[in-house]
């Protein structure tokens, strides 16, 4: 039986530190809706709010408001909350408790019905009294959670994550106030928010107080992007915190591009395989099935413009990317060493850990800055979500070099490894360092050049510097003389090593040698407008692979609509790759690219004289 209003009224009295409640002119109708509202939220909610609570139902914007829930205007205001002093008057549009009252519609969005809405509507302005009086919108962990350039003091900052089409509701993103009223009545009206936003739903319940239902099955699955457009979302991977074993800070030294100067900052899951029975060290094995989170630019236009990278022009989001392929991209083709460190995380943690991966790789999409919103500063707000306060607070840098150094400071107990002081070979041996193939290349390239092969001073020179035409003639004067048998043979495999290297190097170069000459040729430039709008179509986000409501797809969604995504994308796919191919071949036709055909063609021809050579030091002839 519900309470009568006046018993409310002297309840919400009772307490010297409670609101009272004024419940005007609105009508039995309003009144009722308003004490529902009381009742199924916690019992304490208010408790921190002074002053008093008035009701007002009034017209606002009525003509915005349409009697389809899913075709509102774009200006429609639903209720207002209005603080004066230690008083709030909250204004309900009289329409809406109209519709509430007398439209009874099923609706496939927002809360589905009119009545619903209006008990989500009241449930929003309330806690918008109760931030007000606790500054819940501000609070460190909320603000990391849903996404900000920098930590603010103000309710009214705005939200970098800007993804509309991911979202129950995109007024989250006008600002912090905004996305915690809004958050808050989907965790109390939706029992599939907490599956759907699963990092949001838990800070949420545990700081509110509002208990979560427990009714929706939990979706763990992601799909593997890759730089391989073959690859790229073809494979669901799942990253259920029961099947992992442990959370790594991954770190790729310093870049030769300027934006990779100060290194990359990534996170490494050590994913157990399915044929584990067992969760423990022996996944660390399992290579083959470890995942990489890295944050990055999604650069969708193929050309990186720093001038767009300074100014936020680019989305920020997290990419999940199998280990072994971000091994091969850092070490082998950029030549940069990475470093693995395991973080020291409880089970409650690491689990708080990955629901914030689940929701950022199906949610987020906010703004890439190169100086201060970037792979370190994304990676760092990530992992302060998992971490204490006072486990955070010892991460001090945003530089991804300078964070590795807070991470692994025996001071600090970030890791229970003790990798301070270790030298490289350690490093090596234990697993903690990867290194670049640099030093292979280099020692092939010392004893090349002490038998007189290279006439460059370094390897650095040498890859500076080095033309494949100048090489081949460099190996036919080698050989042109007489050599033992065993000595030609090691030379070659020595050579071949190297010629890998440099034709993959090539082929990675290529596409940004040709946007370099975009602006000397008319016709070059609506070829790569062509390329690049092809390309454009193969560029998915994870929330387009996927069409669920909002946010984490349930399981359900994921076993309907992904199946049928690969399924498509596997045989438009070919189709793709031929028109880039036919796009690539006019291209090198041009003669802007004179001198990338003559470097190919001499490539083709190095690879032709390796060959023929290898068969003759190994007898295949």
């Amino acid at each position: 039986m519900l309470k009568s209003l006046s018993l409310l009224s002297i309840l919400v009295l009772s307490s010297a530190h409670a609101v009272s409640v004024d419940y005007g002119e609105v009508s039995a109708f309003a009144k009722k809706e308003i004490q529902h509202v009381m009742e199924i939220l916690p019992a304490k909610y208010l408790d921190s709010a002074t002053g008093k609570l008035s009701f007002v139902a009034a017209n606002i914007k009525d003509n915005e408001i349409s009697s389809d829930l899913c075709k509102m205007g774009p200006k429609a205001i639903f209720a207002t909350t209005k603080k004066h002093g230690k008083n709030h008057t909250l204004t309900i549009s009289q329409r809406l408790l109209d519709l509430a009252e007398t439209n009874t519609t099923q609706f496939k969005c927002s809360h589905k019905t009119f009545k619903r809405f209006l008990t989500a509507t009241i449930a929003h302005e309330l806690t918008h009294v109760k931030d007000n009086f606790e500054h819940l919108s501000t609070e460190d962990d909320f603000q990391r959670i849903v996404g900000v350039r920098h930590l603010a003091r103000s309710s009214k900052k705005s939200l970098i994550n800007q993804n509309f089409s991911a979202s129950p509701d995109a007024y989250e993103f006008k600002n912090l106030e905004e996305a915690l009223a809004v958050n808050v009545e989907f965790l109390l009206m939706d029992p599939e928010f907490e599956c759907r936003k699963p990092a949001t739903a838990n800070y949420l319940s545990r700081r509110l107080g509002i208990p979560l239902k427990n009714i929706c099955k939990r979706n763990y699955k992601v799909m593997t992007q890759s730089a391989y457009l073959e690859d790229n979302y073809l494979q669901s991977v799942s990253i259920d915190p029961n099947r992992i074993y442990q959370i790594h800070y991954l770190f790729a030294g310093k870049g030769q591009a300027l934006m990779s100067n100060w290194g990359h900052a990534m996170f490494r899951l050590v994913v157990c395989a399915p044929s584990r029975k067992k969760v423990g060290p022996e996944c660390l094995d399992d290579v083959s099935h470890h995942l990489t989170l890295s944050y990055r630019a999604y650069m969708s236009d193929l050309n990186i413009s720093y001038v767009k990278g300074m100014f936020g022009k680019y989305p920020s989001q997290l990419f999940v990317f199998r280990f072994h392929e971000v091994q091969q991209e850092y070490t082998k083709f950029e030549l940069r060493d990475l470093f693995s460190v395991p973080l020291k995380l409880t089970a409650d943690q690491k689990k708080e850990f990955l629901d914030v991966t689940l929701e950022r790789f199906w949610s987020y999409q906010g703004k890439y800055y190169f100086i201060d919103n970037n792979c370190g500063t994304e990676a760092k707000k990530q992992l302060a979500i998992a971490l204490s306060d006072d486990q955070s607070d010892l991460i001090k840098s945003i530089t991804p070099k300078k964070m590795y150094k807070d991470i692994i400071n025996k001071k600090n107990d970030l890791t229970d490894e003790q990798i301070d002081g270790l030298s490289k070979d350690e490093m090596i041996k234990k697993g903690y360092l990867i290194p670049s193939i640099f030093a292979d290349l280099e020692k092939r390239f010392n004893e090349l050049k002490k038998l007189g092969v290279f006439p460059d001073k370094n390897l650095k020179d040498f890859l500076k510097n080095t033309k494949p035409e100048i090489r081949l003639e460099l190996y036919e004067n080698f050989f042109a003389g007489e050599k033992k048998l065993e000595e030609k043979k090691s030379v070659v495999m020595k050579v071949i090593y190297i010629e890998r290297y440099l034709a993959t190097k090539f082929m990675l170069a290529l596409p940004q040698k040709a946007f370099a000459k975009i602006n000397k040729d008319k016709e070059i430039k609506e070829e790569l407008m062509k390329m690049s709008g092809s390309m454009k179509s193969m560029f998915l986000q994870p929330w387009e692979v996927v069409d669920g409501q909002y946010g984490v797809p349930t399981s359900e969604e994921m076993t309907e609509l992904y199946p049928a995504f690969v399924t498509q994308r596997k045989s438009a796919l070919e189709e793709s790759l031929e028109d880039q191919m036919d796009n690539l071949n006019n291209l090198l036709n041009k003669q802007t690219f004179a001198q990338e055909l003559k470097d190919l063609e001499s490539i083709k021809k190095i690879k032709t004289y390796t060959n023929t050579l290898f068969s003759e030091v190994s007898g295949l002839q």
